[in-house]
């Protein structure tokens, strides 16, 4: 008994080395989400690698991971991931089951600089301010997502407005298998904006709101209102975004 105990732990111990040594390139396979975050350039092995993450129209400079093993007890592949960009840098843990990719414990900081990067229609605003992205669990099975996130935007200020800095807004997302329902609300600042929606991968966005500036900033922010949207009797001006 004591000899075939032996044979069966040398054997599961050799199939995790085998496991730990495959190439990177495999690994980046399984992290990578079509059409939302394909990895190139990976190097190293299903343990430790790096590889150039491509998000939409952008890219991060370099994303690693480093293996965790406890996690294959639950039946998943998991990997604690860091990834850094120009102005933007980020940690979570992304594990791949049978079904469904899952990132958890996600934090991400940096510049709002960096947007025009993801975002090219937000090159041409020059947004200024910090950055913070957290979410707790977000579920991807190629189809839907499950899970929610928060994007906060400090000190906001943009070159369509001398007024600096704007203000700082957060931006609430929870997924249940449908289209993404977002909330914006403003935290404090000049320009105050609040507003709803949904957005349906690959890229169908729908939100209204309506945007207003304290009286002190009345003068100032009025070019930039009349931007956003029009006018309503009520002083605010109406926001509807479309996008497909």
């Amino acid at each position: 008994m004591r000899a075939r105990s032996l044979a069966i732990i040398g054997i599961a111990a050799y199939a995790v080395f085998l496991l730990a040594m495959l190439p990177a390139s495999i690994v980046a396979r399984w992290i990578a989400m079509p059409g939302v975050l394909e990895l190139a350039d990976a190097r190293g092995t299903l343990w430790s690698g790096s590889a150039r993450a491509v998000a939409t129209s952008a890219q991060l400079d370099n994303l690693r991971w480093r293996f965790e093993p406890l996690r294959l007890a639950a039946g998943r592949l998991a990997f604690t991931v860091d990834a850094y960009g120009t102005g933007l840098e980020g940690r979570g843990r992304i594990d791949r089951g049978f079904g469904a990719l899952e990132v958890r414990d996600l934090h991400v900081r940096g510049d709002a600089a960096a947007l025009a990067a993801f975002a090219p229609l937000a090159a041409s605003w020059q947004p200024d301010g910090r950055l913070t992205l957290d979410a707790p669990a977000i579920a991807w099975d190629g189809r839907e997502a499950r899970g929610t996130a928060r994007l906060e935007w400090h000190d906001a200020a943009i070159a369509l407005s001398s007024v600096r800095p704007l203000g700082s807004y957060r931006a609430e997302a929870r997924a249940d298998g449908g289209p993404v329902k977002i909330a914006v609300t403003t935290l404090d600042g000049a320009l105050r904006v609040t507003g709803s929606g949904t957005f349906a991968l690959p890229g169908t966005l729908v939100f209204t709101g309506d945007a207003r500036a304290s009286p002190a900033a009345q003068a100032a922010l009025e070019p930039l209102l009349n931007l956003m949207g029009p006018r309503r009797p009520d002083g605010a001006h109406g926001l509807e975004l479309r996008t497909r």
